[in-house]
């Protein structure tokens, strides 16, 4: 074999042990070393190469060839582990960007990790101030201090190497949208990791969806990645009660119980957090008998009030360089007091600010820019006009209050129903006069009824219709007509009841809650569902006082019964209107206002006897009587004689096809081939 063969040979033995160390070193390292490894490789690899050129002779042993390149990569290797190059923006000396609040999390498990772990240390005394400065939480900064101050003592006693009982810091945050819930989890991450009970202090914020797969088999693996990713810091499970949503609910069991093993086996390098609605939460801890055991704590992050509110607005313009105008400055808590008196469960609190305080910006740019105000001062100063007060969008579906009082009109019967809603529409109707002109009498109405009466009576229409009037009149924010029973609101397994019927309230405000056949929620003493039912609907009345309209049916002494089984009921609902059953001749009538809406008409005798028929047919009538629904039934019937008629006629005329005769209401004739004139 010739020299340069040799040569060759030596050279390529040694590239592939530089290979062999690359592979090695990039499957061992972290990202930060094996980048660094990489670009010192880089870096080596011409003065590598000028050796060979300039100093290589055809006396150098082949051994000297082949150990170079290793040689060289292992320098390298050990420069990247000594003097790792490192790879983020910052200049030296620089510490980490001023914020306002936690950085947004990253999505990749080693970059928070590694994040959380390049922070720049922070004391418990630091963490604890940023948490003192948020607007409000008095109570919940209070049960952290309780929980930070139990850390530290048992941190020291550990310290002294004094025995400390085993603690678990997993918790339950509860309360509605906006309250803080997020950003709390972020501070006790940083408090725990400058305590040392989290190593690397990064929070890993999740959901059902970052939990739960959509097949067999794939859950368990989605939730233990998850926990991984939250290793030595904070798992954030938001809206928790979602992995209970039913007791079919597989697949959210299978998050539950992963979850809770994962609890168990990573201890000590593993805190959860869980946070959703009050309600809501309690059903989702007894979903499961580990989850009361591990999560012992709960705190409740109550709603801002008006005049915290107001506080975080005044922050975000601050932090946003703008000043608010003498009349806004003023009036401020006023405004907030109008703008969220009709705040309920689903309010956003502090999102809600934000909302309002970019919507003032748009309107102050929308302002400007008519005005033609450009100077420095206009263009950083936000007024009250820019709130919005009294703005409301104009709904292109929604009728007037003289075309809901005409459809009301148009109803067949029900004069006493009739005068009682124009009464309660008349006096909304001087309440928003009043607003108007700004006079506050300080009186906030309650609009609850109970609607009494036999089937088909006109409840439901009624019902819509007062919707309509309300949403005219600015009662009411939106014109959703939710209309439910027993069904929609008790569930079947215990914990579930007060969580569907918040859900089904959910859906409603704003509008109003039409529950039909409500007696049914009381089925005697041992129906403890019905009565969960109940007593959630109280409390979401009263929390949510003046944000929905809920009206309860059914039969009189039925309803009588039921407004006594709960004190609160009488309280809340103090409105109600009785519905008669209708005459015999406000069924004729209904019967041809069906016929005429579907362009049939009635023939001369049909239209005689149609009285006398129906008064001879609801004689014997009972509270099971259908009213208007029975006048549909013998519509419809009709309809179906007619047609069977006329499809047996040689050569029907366009009139006869849509004429309503005797026979076709069902009046037996004695000859059967008589006419209606026989």
């Amino acid at each position: 074999m010739d020299d340069d063969a040799k040569n060759w040979m030596s050279w390529g033995l040694g590239c592939l042990l530089d290979i062999g160390i690359f592979i090695a070193a990039v499957a061992l390292l972290d990202t930060e070393r094996g980048a660094s490894f990489l670009l010192y490789m880089m870096l080596l690899a011409i003065p590598m190469l000028v050796v060979r050129k300039v100093f290589f002779t055809d006396s150098t042993p082949q051994w000297l060839r082949v150990v170079l390149g290793p040689i060289g990569a292992a320098a390298c290797l050990a420069l990247a582990c000594v003097l790792p190059i490192h790879l983020d923006d910052d200049k030296p000396g620089d510490g980490p960007a001023k914020s306002d609040g936690p950085a947004k999390a990253e999505k990749s498990t080693g970059g928070k990790k590694q994040e959380a772990a390049n922070a720049k240390p922070e004391t418990v005394e630091q963490v604890l101030a940023e948490l003192d400065s948020l607007v409000g939480l008095e109570g919940v900064k209070t049960e952290l201090r309780k929980i930070v101050n139990l850390a530290k003592i048992n941190e020291a006693r550990r310290a002294k190497g004094m025995k400390v009982p085993p603690m678990t810091y997993h918790m339950v945050f509860t309360g509605n949208p906006g309250t803080g819930k997020t950003t709390v989890a972020r501070i006790v991450a940083r408090a725990f990791r400058a305590l040392g009970i989290a190593k690397t202090g990064q929070l890993v914020e999740t959901d059902r969806s970052g939990l739960v797969g959509r097949y067999a088999g794939e859950t368990a693996v989605k939730t233990n990645a998850k926990v991984d990713e939250a290793l030595g810091g904070i798992l954030f499970v938001d809206e928790a009660y979602q992995l209970a949503s039913s007791d079919s609910d597989d697949y959210g069991k299978e998050a539950i119980a992963t979850l809770l093993k994962r609890m168990e086996d990573d201890r000590d390098n593993l805190i959860v957090i869980a946070a959703g609605y009050t309600d809501e939460m309690r059903g989702f801890l007894d979903a499961n008998s580990g989850l009361r055991s591990r999560f012992s704590k709960t705190i409740e992050f109550a709603d801002y009030t008006t005049k915290e509110l107001a506080l975080i607005f005044r922050s975000m313009a601050k932090k946003n360089e703008f000043k608010l105008a003498p009349d806004l400055d003023a009036g401020l808590d006023d405004a907030m007091a109008k703008l969220t008196a009709k705040r309920d469960r689903t309010f956003g609190n502090a999102r809600f600010v934000r909302q309002l305080f970019e919507d003032a910006t748009a309107r102050q740019a929308d302002r400007l820019a008519e005005a033609g105000e450009l100077g420095a001062d206009a263009l950083s100063t936000l007024a009250l006009a820019d709130l919005g007060l009294g703005e409301r969008k104009k709904d292109v579906r929604a009728p007037t209050v003289e075309e809901v009082l005409a459809e009301l009109d148009a109803l067949t019967g029900l004069k006493p129903v009739k005068d009682e809603v124009r009464r309660l529409i008349a006096t909304a109707r001087a309440n928003k006069m009043r607003a108007e002109k700004g006079i506050d009498n300080g009186v906030t109405m309650s609009w609850n009824f109970v609607f009494t009466g036999n089937p088909g009576t006109g409840k439901t229409t009624v019902a819509r219709i007062l919707g309509k009037a309300f949403r005219a009149l600015g009662v009411l924010d939106r014109a959703n007509f939710v209309e439910t029973d027993r069904s929609g609101l008790v569930a079947k397994y215990e914990g579930q009841t007060a969580a569907k019927t918040n859900k089904l309230i959910d859906s409603a405000m704003g509008g109003i809650l039409f529950i039909d056949e409500a007696y049914q929620l009381n089925q005697g003493e041992n129906d403890q569902y019905g009565a969960e039912a109940v007593a959630t609907l109280l409390k979401r009345m009263e929390d949510s006082r003046g944000s929905m309209v809920v009206i309860i049916a059914g039969y009189k002494k039925e309803m009588k019964r039921f407004m006594e089984i709960n004190s609160g009921l009488e309280s809340r609902f103090n409105r109600t209107i009785e519905f008669p059953d209708y005459s015999a001749k406000e069924l004729a009538e209904i019967y041809r206002s069906m016929a005429k809406k579907a362009k049939y008409r009635l023939s001369a005798d049909t239209d005689h006897w149609l009285l006398p028929y129906i008064s001879m047919l609801t004689e014997k009538r009972d509270k099971n009587f259908g009213n208007a629904r029975w006048a549909r039934n013998l519509f419809e019937k009709s309809v179906e004689r007619q047609s069977l008629r006329v499809t047996e006629l040689e050569n029907p005329s366009a009139d006869e096809l849509v004429t309503i005769r005797l026979k076709d209401l069902g009046v037996k004739l004695k000859d059967p081939a008589a006419s209606d004139e026989d």
